[in-house]
C-alpha cells in the first residue's frame, strides 16, 4: 500500500464486500431479532477465515496487516456490521490457550465487547456470547462471561446491550499495551467511513431517480452541493483511514496520533452523511423501513466506542510531533 489500497488489497476488499453483501446485507435489520452475529453468522466467518485475517500466521492466522483489517471492517461498516465481529477479531489477537484461541478463530465462541460505565459494565453484543473483551489504551483483559445482565434497549438495531454489576470473573487472557486498542480504533473508524460511503452512496442513486416539478432532485443545487459535501467528509476520512493504517502497519511512532486523526474524522464524516442522507431524503428518509435511520444510529453507537469525541480531540491537542 502506497497511501492507498492496491494490488492484493483491493481483492481482499472485493471479496469482503460480496461476502458481507450476502452474509450480512443491511436489510437484514428491517426484521426482528436481527441484531449481533448469530451463531451460524459467526461460524460462517470463522470457516472464511475472516476473523484470523490479521492474526500472525504463528498463530494459526492469515498473516494479513493493518491495511487488510481495515479493508474487511470498511465493508462491515458498510453493511452496518454489528459490533461483536469487531471484539471476536480483536479477541483472536490475543495470546490465549490453544483450545480458546482456535474457537475464537472458527467462530465456536463468540465475543462481546464490555464497557466501563461507571460502578457497572456494559456488554455490547450478543447474547450468545460466552466471553467478553475490554480494552484501553493501556491494557487488555478478556474473560468469560459470569452472567447475562440486565437486557437494556439499544438504540442501534445491529447492537444488543446489557448491564451488569460483575460481569467478569477471573481474566482467561490478561496483557498490557495498546496493540488491541490500536486494532480497535481503527476497525472502529473503518466501519464509520463504510456508513459514510453507504450513505452518500444511498443519496447519489436516490437524487438520480427521484423527481420533483418534472427535473430529478439532483438537478437543484439544494441537493447537489450537500451531497458534494459529503463526497468531501469520506475523502477526508478515508485518506486519514489509509494513511492511518499505513503507520500501524510499518510501525510509525506518530500511529496513535493518526489513529486518533483518522477516528475524530470518521466520527464526523459517518454522522453528518448519515444526517444530510436521512434530511435529503425528504419524508421517505424518516421511515422505518427505509435504510437512512440504521446507518445513523449505528454510527452514533461507533463513535463512542474506541474515543469519542472528547477524549480523541484531548489526545490530538497534547500530541508530540514525530
Amino acid at each position: 500500500m502506497f497511501l492507498a489500497p492496491e494490488g492484493d488489497e483491493m481483492e481482499i476488499a472485493t471479496a469482503a464486500a460480496d461476502f458481507l453483501a450476502e452474509a450480512m446485507p443491511i436489510d437484514r435489520l428491517h426484521s426482528s431479532g436481527s441484531a449481533d452475529m448469530s451463531a451460524a453468522m459467526r461460524g460462517h466467518l470463522g470457516e472464511m477465515g475472516w476473523f484470523a485475517l490479521a492474526v500472525p500466521e504463528a498463530s494459526g492466522g492469515s498473516g494479513l496487516s493493518a491495511v487488510e483489517h481495515a479493508l474487511f471492517f470498511r465493508e462491515v461498516g458498510r453493511q452496518c456490521g454489528p459490533v461483536d465481529v469487531l471484539a471476536q477479531v480483536l479477541a483472536a489477537r490475543l495470546p490465549a490457550p490453544d483450545d480458546v484461541h482456535a474457537a475464537l478463530l472458527s467462530g465456536e465462541i463468540g465475543v462481546a465487547l464490555a464497557v466501563g460505565d461507571g460502578d457497572r459494565t456494559r456488554v455490547i453484543g450478543g447474547t450468545n456470547a460466552a466471553y467478553a473483551l475490554n480494552v484501553t489504551p493501556d491494557r487488555t483483559w478478556f474473560a468469560r462471561l459470569a452472567d447475562a445482565g440486565e437486557t437494556r434497549p439499544a438504540l442501534d438495531p445491529a447492537t444488543s446491550m446489557r448491564l451488569t454489576d460483575g460481569v467478569l470473573v477471573e481474566p482467561v487472557v490478561k496483557t498490557n499495551g495498546p496493540d488491541v486498542w490500536r486494532f480497535g480504533v481503527l476497525g472502529t473508524a473503518a466501519m464509520l467511513v463504510g456508513i459514510a460511503e453507504a450513505a452518500l452512496d444511498l443519496i447519489v442513486e436516490y437524487a438520480k431517480v427521484r423527481e420533483t416539478f418534472g427535473r430529478k432532485i439532483g438537478a437543484y443545487q439544494a441537493v447537489r452541493h450537500p451531497c458534494a459535501d459529503m463526497a468531501l467528509r469520506v475523502e477526508a476520512a478515508r485518506c486519514q483511514l489509509w494513511y492511518a493504517a499505513a503507520a500501524l502497519k510499518e510501525g510509525r511512532d506518530d500511529v496513535d496520533t493518526h489513529l486518533d486523526a483518522a477516528k475524530h474524522l470518521a466520527n464526523q464524516a459517518a454522522l453528518a452523511n448519515a444526517d444530510s442522507n436521512i434530511q435529503l431524503h425528504g419524508g421517505i428518509g424518516v421511515t422505518d423501513e427505509h435504510h437512512a435511520h440504521l446507518m445513523l444510529k449505528h454510527a452514533m453507537l461507533l463513535g463512542k466506542l474506541f474515543g469519542g469525541k472528547r477524549a480523541v480531540l484531548a489526545r490530538l491537542l497534547h500530541a508530540k510531533a514525530a
